[in-house]
């Protein structure tokens, strides 16, 4: 239902602005890392460590990127986008990369593309302030991003912090003093229950976890934050609340 949803406000955009039926081509591509993230100090972000992917689409000179475990390439009419089925973790990568090259074209301070070197690290730093204003007595983390794990631990303690993951290579680890837990529904579910305000990746559009959180949420009343470049324009046009200080 989210992502019908999203493909209605996506169209009725596109054909406002008389986009969809014209013959545009959108290209996407995976980047390298190097591209995509630049050499930040730190090396423990898993796009460097080969787990998870960046692709990018290109629409009219503006860049829109995604996240995904399952990149794929695509060229061709932007309509063939706009109404792929979104049933597999590779048709809602291209839709949502594309997506946000797109409105990002319509938006151009939408921000949709990753920042580089250590600016992730003082987005992370921004990240932690953002929550100290908010206050939360214990804070959720959906997606191990290992600058924002470490900067909200030493924010609010890692006791006041769970982190869910679904990297085999974190199961029954820890980092930063926080235990990091599969993330299955259960585990998602218990969060819920504890925490009092979520911090979810972006990359959850794609992975299909997004429609869950957003359940859970409203369900717990517990508020739930977004980062990342990934969901900017399903942010932009859903109203989610969505974290990403650094984006170009």
């Amino acid at each position: 239902m989210l992502y019908r949803q999203l493909q209605e406000k996506f169209i009725a955009l596109v054909r406002e602005h008389d986009l969809l039926n014209e013959d545009i081509v959108i290209q996407t591509r995976i980047l390298k890392n190097v591209e995509a993230i630049g050499n930040p100090d730190r090396q423990d972000y898993p796009l460097l460590k080969g787990k998870e992917f960046l692709m990018e689409a290109t629409f009219r000179g503006a860049r829109g990127q995604a996240f995904t475990d399952d990149p794929a390439e695509y060229s061709g009419p932007l309509r063939e986008i706009a109404e792929l089925r979104l049933q597999t973790t590779g048709e809602k990568g291209l839709f949502t990369a594309c997506l946000n090259a797109v409105v990002c074209y319509l938006e151009p301070e939408l921000g949709t593309v990753h920042c580089k070197d250590d600016e992730p690290e003082d987005c992370a730093k921004e990240i932690a302030e953002f929550l100290n204003s908010v206050n939360p007595t214990f804070i959720g983390l959906v997606g191990l991003q290992p600058a924002i794990l470490e900067n909200i631990a030493a924010a609010f303690g890692a006791e006041n912090v769970a982190c869910l993951d679904r990297d085999e290579d974190f199961r029954g680890q820890s980092k930063f003093g926080v235990p990091i837990e599969w993330g299955d529904r259960e585990a998602l579910q218990r969060l819920f229950a504890k925490a009092d305000l979520i911090l979810a990746t972006g990359s959850t559009i794609v992975n299909g976890s997004l429609v869950e959180i957003l359940d859970l949420a409203e369900k717990h009343a517990v508020p739930a934050y977004f980062f990342g470049t990934t969901i900017a324009a399903a942010a932009h046009l859903l109203g989610l609340n969505r974290l990403c200080f650094k984006p170009t």
